[in-house]
């Protein structure tokens, strides 16, 4: 099962429910933590007689919970190495847990992966929830639209914050597909052309984020990298189409503005996940809030955000300016 966080493609950031240890069960260890205070050295705790089992402090913290206790976090050394994959995040780690329902229940509690959950979540949920008044809406605003306009908008705007696993490549595809069908409206030659070249793109991309031997720390920068460049590409439109059309109307009609607000956030949020920032500069400090992780689906968002407003400015002069013969 996939991991929590729909930045599953970049780092395997969350625990997965019931996963092992991908180096192999010999390489697991069965020792749990104490509870964090600080940055203070852990003590072993039997529990129960339990000590053998306790996989990661998973026995330990579903004993806090059963007596209402806030479950323990743990600290980097104690989990394994496949879990904190980030080495300037510390602490604030929840136990290996063994089952779906673990993981689940593990939402309500606060660890580093907390806002990292929610940041996705939250939006998803509003999405998912405001399908169907932009769906009411765009019947009444646009009663004469066409059955490709309603696919396409309606596909690929909400696509983005459903998703969890490749969730990035998803959304750059998304975005891509909507706001390659609102820029060149009515050259569907063009259209395909660059649809396609998207399609092999996120396509090449998935292969690197997927593939077992590109999994470790020393291939991430390649990961992040191939998800920068494939976004990256979407200049190639955008130029090709201000050749073909005075730029004030190409604004209006592709809603080139937005879709440059979008690539600041996706760049920035990039660029803070890929040095690390803040935490590799004050260690401790941002491991429960604030992470180069929480940047980058906050900067997700919004640039989701950004490209919805500009697909729907975009459709709109379309709709009341029709130009196709």
């Amino acid at each position: 099962m996939v991991a929590t966080s729909p930045l599953a493609l970049l780092r395997r950031s969350s625990p997965a429910c019931g996963e092992k240890d991908p180096r192999g069960p010999g390489a697991e260890h069965a020792a749990s933590a104490a509870p964090y205070h600080g940055l203070e050295k852990s003590h072993h705790h039997h529990l129960d007689g339990q000590h053998s089992r306790d996989r990661y402090g998973f026995l330990a913290e579903r004993k806090a919970s059963e007596t209402g206790l806030q479950p323990r976090l743990l600290r980097a050394a104690d989990v394994p190495g496949w879990y904190a994959a980030n080495g300037h995040i510390l602490t604030g780690y929840r136990a290996v847990r063994p089952s779906t329902a673990a993981c689940i229940a593990s939402l309500t509690s606060l660890h580093n992966e907390t806002a990292n959950i929610w940041s996705h979540l939250v939006p998803a949920l509003v999405a998912l929830a405001g399908n169907y008044l932009v769906w009411a809406y765009f019947d009444t605003r646009f009663p004469d639209a066409s059955w490709p306009d309603r696919a396409v908008f309606h596909a690929m705007h909400d696509l983005w914050l459903r998703m969890d696993y490749l969730a990035i490549v998803v959304q750059i595809l998304g975005s891509f597909l909507s706001g390659i069908y609102m820029g060149f409206y009515c050259e569907t030659r063009l259209r395909g052309v660059y649809w396609t070249m998207i399609g092999i793109l996120s396509l090449l991309t998935c292969i690197v984020v997927l593939h077992p031997r590109l999994q470790s720390k020393e291939h991430r920068i390649l990961r992040l990298g191939t998800f920068v460049a494939t976004g990256l590409s979407g200049f190639a439109p955008i130029i090709h189409a201000a050749t073909m059309f005075p730029y004030a109307q190409l604004d209006k009609q592709a809603g080139i503005r937005y879709y440059y607000l979008e690539g600041v956030f996706l760049l920035v949020g990039a660029y803070a996940y890929a040095i690390h920032f803040p935490e590799k500069w004050h260690p401790v400090k941002f491991d429960i809030w604030g992470a180069s992780h929480q940047i980058f689906h906050c900067a997700v968002v919004l640039a989701a955000v950004a490209h919805f407003d500009g697909l729907w400015s975009a459709y709109t002069y379309n709709y009341d300016n029709p130009r196709c013969s």
